[in-house]
């Protein structure tokens, strides 16, 4: 029979398991999702994003909207909302465009941390691929050629508009459609949208571009720039091109006829 000492007894402590998540990587992301729709939601119906008392249903709404890219709107984005308020929906709209993910794993290397096995799951999930090696490179590179690309649309608009709406404001409305449109989003800043520039080939060439661009997706683009040939592209990007082409040309027709 062992006798217990005080002193001599040595005494063993399991060491506590690391609580782990276990929700699948779809999960977390609509969870993602749904934590920053309603934050937005809460910003939106702060007094100062806007000009007029909107309810908690028409802030949720809008923020819905912007986070999926649908563009529905219950209230007009230009009158409604401040430009803080604005500024909020812009964010909400990049946010949802280019994924939660994106952002997450290039703040995460942003602030020398280390990309985690969660954080590279979730992101295979959200970019719909197999392989987790080049993960990180491939959300640095999202990131950075969309960055790229709306700068290209903002300074575009800025030196358009400078003249007719003042430089400052022709700024802030550029930031805010190229933003929309390359996600594909839809918003405006006044109710009738862009319709005073429908015979403008400078406004509409730039807004279509974006739309085009953001709507075929980095990884069209990168397939298109590493295959430089039809043959080589995969059938996502084939099918991608070809249902835009179809499509614009059909509309483009249709509305023309």
């Amino acid at each position: 029979m062992v006798q217990w000492h005080p002193l001599k007894t040595p005494i063993e402590r399991k060491p506590r398991g690391s609580r782990k998540l276990n929700a699948a990587p779809p999960v977390i992301l609509s969870a993602g999702f749904i934590i920053l729709i309603i934050l937005g939601a809460i910003l939106l119906k702060l007094p100062f994003a806007a000009h007029i008392p909107i309810s908690w249903e028409q802030s949720l709404f809008t923020a819905t909207s912007a986070v999926t890219v649908t563009g529905l709107v219950v209230v007009d984005t230009g009158s409604a909302f401040t430009g803080f308020g604005q500024a909020i929906i812009a964010l909400l709209i990049q946010l949802g465009g280019l994924g939660l993910m994106t952002f997450a794993v290039v703040t995460l290397i942003a602030l020398g941390n280390k990309v985690g096995f969660l954080q590279k799951t979730v992101t295979k999930a959200a970019f719909n691929q197999t392989d987790t090696s080049t993960l990180v490179s491939t959300a640095k590179s999202v990131l950075l050629f969309s960055l790229l690309v709306e700068t290209l649309g903002i300074i575009i608009l800025t030196l358009y508009w400078g003249q007719e709406l003042g430089w400052l404001k022709a700024l802030l409305h550029a930031v805010f459609y190229t933003i929309s449109a390359f996600n594909n989003a839809g918003f405006a800043l006044s109710p009738n949208s862009l319709m005073e520039y429908v015979a403008d080939p400078v406004v509409n060439l730039t807004i279509t571009g974006l739309f085009i661009i953001g709507g075929l997706g980095f990884t069209v683009w990168m397939d298109l720039y590493k295959s430089k040939r039809w043959a080589g592209l995969c059938t996502y990007s084939k099918l991608m091109i070809i249902s835009t082409v179809v499509i614009n040309v059909v509309a483009l027709l249709l509305i023309y006829a």
